[in-house]
């Protein structure tokens, strides 16, 4: 910033890029740092990690001890991020279902499934996990739409409560839902984004996952390189998050 300290924002208005020497920016969306934080770690882990950090800080609050979650999309950055956040926040449990069966071997979750397995036998790891309390959903699409008609006929209380918390897209920008789940099953089905969260609310989470971060958890693999570099690392091709440092 001006002052010459450390921060953190979130874009708020596409006209205003992130990439460049000054920008500008809501100040309800700026996250002072500490000078000594890591920032190759917050740059590439802080967005990834915020997705679930803030879905469920801003949809379950402190509610978050002892349930249980599932998390569909499991083997990307994000949401290999959830799976340790869940478990961080509390949660009882937590479903990693994915594609990459290699990816999901390495994740902590207690259970994970392949959306690859024949459809039956998806259909059976699905109704054997079916009591979930909350769903950190980044596929969307028909991966979402074949997880929940598994899903939710095969809870033993329909009554419970399932939050469903839509986060991404990458399976899919549509999914067709039958109204009849929604009649017969207590099913909360909301979205998580900026324009969906208080920005305070930001301000008020943000920089302690900045810090978690800067410490060592949730991070993503990074490849940190000068930004004079950019048109030749702008396509890279890597499992590791790219920064590029001015």
């Amino acid at each position: 910033m001006a002052d010459g300290r450390l921060a953190y924002f979130v874009t708020s208005n596409p006209i205003y890029g992130s990439l460049a020497e000054q920008t500008v920016v809501d100040h309800r969306r700026i996250i002072p740092l500490p000078s000594d934080i890591d920032v190759n770690s917050v740059a590439a882990s802080m967005n990834p990690a915020m997705s679930s950090w803030m879905a469920l800080k801003s949809r379950l609050g402190t509610d978050i001890n002892s349930k249980k979650i599932m998390i569909l999309g499991a083997t990307g950055n994000s949401g290999s991020l959830a799976v340790e956040i869940s478990h961080y926040l509390g949660a009882k449990s937590v479903v990693a279902i994915g594609r990459n069966r290699d990816k999901l071997a390495k994740l902590t979750a207690e259970k994970t499934i392949s959306l690859l397995d024949e459809p039956a036998k998806l259909k059976q790891e699905i109704k054997e996990v079916a009591d979930v309390d909350v769903v950190l959903d980044y596929l969307w699409g028909d991966a979402a739409k074949q997880v929940m008609l598994a899903l939710l006929p095969a809870r033993s209380n329909h009554s419970q409560s399932l939050t469903w918390i839509e986060i991404g897209s990458m399976a899919g920008a549509d999914l067709v839902l039958p109204s009849a789940a929604l009649r017969s099953i207590n099913l909360n089905l909301i979205g998580s984004g900026q324009g969906s969260i208080d920005p305070k609310l930001f301000l008020t989470e943000l920089p302690a996952l900045a810090q978690l971060i800067s410490q060592g958890k949730f991070n993503v693999d990074v490849e940190a390189v000068p930004l004079d570099q950019v048109t030749s690392k702008w396509n890279l091709k890597t499992d590791r998050r790219l920064v590029f440092n001015p």
